[in-house]
């Protein structure tokens, strides 16, 4: 029987980073990136028991079953067009909206394709520094890597990203 009260501290602990990076592996499709952490951190409770905290931290072990569990997903719905409520939002939002929100919109939707055309190894580590705000030290943890690798690569790939989106940044002025 899983002790649901740690359960729920390790869930209020960490909702937040997983929610984080499962919505930006969904295309910032805020209804899908619900029902997929809801069903994750149910299949967390269900394995609960076998979590071993002597073995590793609870993020390196739920962020297991988040990569896993999208792995899964996106294999069984890749042929599936989804349509996202967010998209529908767009498409309905007020044309009065100011100038700058547009911009802002646009910058976002930009920085998004950029780290789209990144290779999986990087852009997991983006979205899991800045979309889940784990440290260097947790995500050296998750992936098993050298904190110091980590930082290195995750600067390089910033680097490389600042200079891809050099060229729009003058476009738009």
């Amino acid at each position: 029987m899983p002790n649901f009260e740690e359960f729920n501290k390790y869930y209020e602990e960490h909702m937040p980073q997983v929610y984080g990076y499962v919505y930006m592996r969904t295309n910032r499709n805020k209804a899908l990136a619900e029902d997929i952490v809801s069903d994750i951190f149910l299949k967390a409770i269900e394995k609960f028991e076998q979590y071993n905290g002597e073995k590793g931290a609870f993020k390196s072990w739920i962020f297991q079953i988040t990569k896993n569990y999208l792995i899964d997903y996106f294999r069984s719905n890749k042929n599936k067009s989804s349509s996202s409520i967010d998209d529908l939002a767009n498409e309905l939002r007020d044309p009065n909206d100011t100038k700058q929100a547009a911009q802002e919109e646009i910058e976002k939707e930009i920085i998004k394709e950029a780290i789209e055309t990144l290779p999986d190894n990087k852009k997991e580590l983006i979205l899991l520094r800045y979309f889940s705000g784990y440290s260097y030290e947790e995500i050296a943890e998750i992936t098993k890597d050298n904190e110091n690798n980590i930082r290195v690569v995750i600067h390089r790939t910033l680097q490389d990203l600042k200079r891809k989106l050099e060229p729009i940044k003058y476009q738009s002025e």
